[in-house]
């Protein structure tokens, strides 16, 4: 009792204003919202999902503002946290795993995007709201437990809307929830079979594979992405050198000349990385130079989609040497010291953008700026010093975690603690893998989805080792 009295307290001391705050993505979002309203099917621009703009549109429609969102985004945090200790409390059936768990709700990182307008709350909901219904299913029985399941792979699919990046998720929840489940009734089976049907019919029409681009940045994002994030392996590439000078033609000098000025660009922006992506993804000039024939986005995707296999082709253990140094990177900064300043920082210079596209689309201009000043997060980042020092060694337990967790799997030993370890693992694998292969890690805030997977993990952690300290103890 004492555990969720100080988790309620962390959770009402932790509530602010539901002032929106702007950051770069959010005029894409809010563009994208419009645009799905007006055609009354699933619509990006900028390059942005089409899960998070249906439910602005949605918000839009019953005449809400960017303040209900805030308040939604609020909610869905609050109803989170309540999962995630819930299901330590029914995994671990100890008060000593949902220790973790309030930590997870004091963490700066993740309160801090419930007043921004952006994707990443609600995603970290659905991501770790579908892990959490697994590990769940591991204690209930087979009719609940196939409930269980499907309810996870709902979850998954909807995190994939949100973000496509996380693609991986509904796969792993299939393949993760079919082996719990075991459905040995035709019952059984029928309750697996329609989650795993809706949740196709919910990628189908709601992720990006159904979204229809609006903008010539929506049609090269993905391959444009995945061009420029591995632009150090294209440049090392006879094989990719080649296809941009047939591409190119007549440019093939001076794209080659764009390509190296970009890749110098600030160097040590993302360390891990090696350069800096975005120089390259918003060089405009890189689209007519690679669709020099046809001229169009839709040519200029095609040819960045096939100058990136073929180098991917040319080097194949640079692209596999470049996915698992993102990967440990991942891994060593698992739970990073990411949103510790006291306040919510602000992208200014979006705020008018964002009054000008709700302006255009009918909607009157409405008070989105900050009131003054910013939004502060409150809890551990008024404490910048503490907090640091508690996310890295929060990041080391969770590394010594996953380390004890392979040798209990190796030598089979407390097979409990392995399977249920080893969903949150999984789990945690796939939401960032995609980032590690396509993207890339070094910007902290696509780990910070995975936080209250560590955090669960650590419950299970912290449970195991005070059970082997009590067989200890009585041997």
């Amino acid at each position: 009792m004492l555990a969720w009295a100080a988790l309620l307290v962390v959770i009402v001391a932790s509530f602010r204003p539901a002032v929106p705050v702007i950051w770069g993505d959010t005029p894409s979002f809010v563009e994208s919202a419009f645009r799905t309203l007006e055609a009354g099917q699933p619509t990006v621009a900028g390059g942005r999902d089409p899960g998070y703009p249906a439910l602005l549109a949605v918000t839009f429609a019953f005449g809400g503002d960017l303040g209900t969102v805030v308040r939604l985004q609020q909610a869905a945090w609050t109803i989170l946290i309540l999962a995630l200790a819930a299901t330590a409390q029914a995994t671990t059936r100890n008060a000593g795993g949902l220790v973790p768990i309030i930590l997870v709700a004091t963490y700066p990182g993740l309160l801090l995007f419930r007043n921004v307008v952006t994707s990443e709350l609600l995603f970290a909901v659905f991501l770790n709201l579908a892990m959490a219904g697994l590990l769940v299913a591991t204690c209930v029985n087979k009719t609940a437990r196939c409930y269980a399941v499907a309810a996870a792979i709902l979850c998954a699919a909807l995190a994939a809307c949100l973000r496509s990046q996380g693609v991986l998720v509904p796969i792993v929840a299939v393949l993760v929830g079919a082996s719990l489940g075991r459905p040995d009734t035709s019952a059984r089976l029928a309750v697996i079979a329609v989650s795993v049907a809706a949740a196709l019919g919910l990628l189908a029409t709601g992720s990006r594979f159904g979204a229809s681009n609006s903008d010539q940045a929506s049609v090269v994002f993905v391959p444009k992405t995945l061009f420029c994030n591995h632009l150090n392996i294209v440049l090392a590439s006879d094989a990719a050198r080649r296809e941009i000078a047939s591409a190119a033609g007549d440019r093939a000098d001076a794209t080659m000349a764009r390509l190296a000025a970009d890749f110098a660009a600030e160097p040590g922006r993302w360390p891990a990385l090696g350069f800096f992506g975005d120089a390259c993804l918003f060089d405009t000039a890189l689209d007519r130079d690679v669709a020099s024939d046809s001229g169009n986005a839709v040519g200029a995707a095609r040819a960045y989609r096939r100058i990136f296999l073929a180098a991917v082709r040319d080097r194949p253990l640079a692209y596999a040497g470049k996915v698992v140094r993102q990967m440990a990177y991942g891994a060593t900064v698992a739970w990073p010291a990411y949103g510790l300043d006291p306040a919510v920082p602000v992208s200014t210079d979006d705020v008018p953008h964002v009054s000008d596209i709700m302006t255009r689309h009918g909607r009157a201009a409405q008070p989105i700026d900050l009131q003054g000043g910013p939004v502060r997060i409150g809890l551990l980042s008024d404490l910048p010093v503490i907090s640091a020092y508690l996310c890295r060694a929060l990041s080391i337990a969770f590394v010594i975690a996953v380390i004890y967790w392979t040798v209990t799997a190796v030598w089979r030993w407390r097979p409990e603690f392995s399977a249920r370890g080893g969903i949150v693992i999984v789990m945690w694998a796939a939401s960032i893998g995609t980032a590690a292969g396509a993207h890339t890690l070094d910007v902290w805030r696509y780990l910070i989805p995975a936080v209250p997977m560590v955090g669960l993990m650590l419950s299970l952690f912290t449970v195991e080792l005070a059970e082997i300290f009590a067989c200890l103890r009585r041997g």
